[in-house]
């Protein structure tokens, strides 16, 4: 007669599942960090390599129209700060036709009937004129392109392009429910670097028409602020690789500045509505505007405190990387420089024509 064998199974016991769970929670806690890791590294990699595209179409720029763009096309007097941006310039040299050819060929009618700016939009007041008209965001506008964007900032802190203004509203701060004019307008988290007291490589009309000095940091490095710190601020109407004298590998062209204070400075790359701040930034404060990286927007009323000026200041360098920031100079490089950097060679990086040059970058 056959025999019949049975098998017993002994299933696990409660402490030997413990255990089991314990240490897949620990492996998954050693890997999550690395995983994590990897991915902010290729995000900083393709931020790094959006800087170094703007950089190079600037180069491409200047090539072909002998002179580098301006940061605003605004009116002549200072006030006026409405007008297309240097970054509406570089389309065509980043494949960014189809929305330069809206932009060229936009029908926007000029205030007072006198035409429109189809053609020629590098005229002032044209967002302003745009919005009139009921047709913002001008055609081409609210394009979304790839490389103004860096990936590690946070989308619903800085959306894609310019929200309206319930985004901004705070209980502590009243804000003004009007549209300035920039809303659905494509976001930027990279602008042009005015530099220190203007000296830098872009600069809205009025600003470059101006003569004036600045005398509030120790440029020369000796420990004392005198008179030979006082940097002198000329008049220009153009930028050549010949005005560059300090070097275009140790002088800033381009920079992060995601963050916004208002809707009327929300970065963009278009241009100003009435804010260069949405469009330039300076090398005048820290970077990261003594906040860190990756605060989240609108601004709690405590950091809008901690920003240097208070809370107007609009223009700081600022990353949502951890440390610092990266910055495309003139040569088409790309650096990263830590929020640790001292303020006076920011201020000399940012400059074109200081006289000094900065060495161990």
């Amino acid at each position: 007669m056959d025999r019949v064998v049975r098998y017993r199974f002994r299933a696990f016991t409660l402490v030997e599942l413990l255990v089991v769970i314990a240490i897949i929670g620990i492996l998954v806690g050693l890997l999550l960090p690395a995983v994590q890791s990897a991915r902010e590294a290729a995000r900083r990699a393709q931020c790094q390599n959006n800087l170094k595209q703007i950089g190079l179409a600037l180069l491409g720029y200047h090539d072909s129209h002998g002179q580098f763009p301006r940061g605003v096309y605004s009116a002549d007097p200072k006030p006026q700060e409405d007008g297309l941006g240097w970054a509406s310039k570089l389309l065509p040299y980043m494949e960014q036709n189809a929305a330069y050819e809206l932009l060229v060929n936009n029908q926007v009618p000029k205030p007072g009937g006198g035409g429109t700016y189809s053609g020629d939009p590098w005229q002032p007041d044209i967002i302003g004129a745009a919005q009139l008209a009921n047709m913002a965001p001008i055609p081409g506008g609210d394009t979304v392109i790839p490389a103004f964007l860096c990936p590690t900032v946070s989308s619903s802190s800085m959306p894609e392009r310019v929200p309206d203004a319930e985004f901004f509203q705070r209980g502590w701060k009243a804000v003004n429910p009007a549209d300035p004019g920039t809303v659905g307008y494509g976001a930027s988290h990279y602008k042009g670097s005015r530099g220190y007291c203007d000296n830098g490589m872009f600069w809205r009309t009025g600003e470059g028409l101006l003569e004036g000095y600045c005398w509030d940091l120790d440029i020369n490095g000796d420990g004392e602020l005198d008179f030979d710190d006082i940097v002198v601020k000329y008049r220009y109407t153009r930028i050549r690789i010949k005005n560059i004298p300090d070097g275009t590998t140790k002088t800033i062209a381009v920079g992060e500045s995601s963050y916004a204070v208002n809707q009327t400075d929300f970065p963009m790359w278009i241009g100003s509505s009435s804010e260069d701040g949405a469009t330039l930034f300076k090398t005048q404060d820290l970077i990261n505007c003594n906040l860190g990286g990756g605060v989240e927007i609108p601004l709690s009323e405590l950091d809008e405190a901690r920003l240097p000026g208070g809370s107007s200041r609009d223009d700081c360098a600022y990353s949502w990387h951890v440390g610092g920031a990266f910055f495309g100079f003139v040569d088409g490089s790309v650096q990263f420089l830590t929020e640790n950097l001292e303020l006076r060679t920011f201020a000399l990086l940012g400059n074109r024509d200081d006289g000094y040059v900065v060495e161990g970058l």
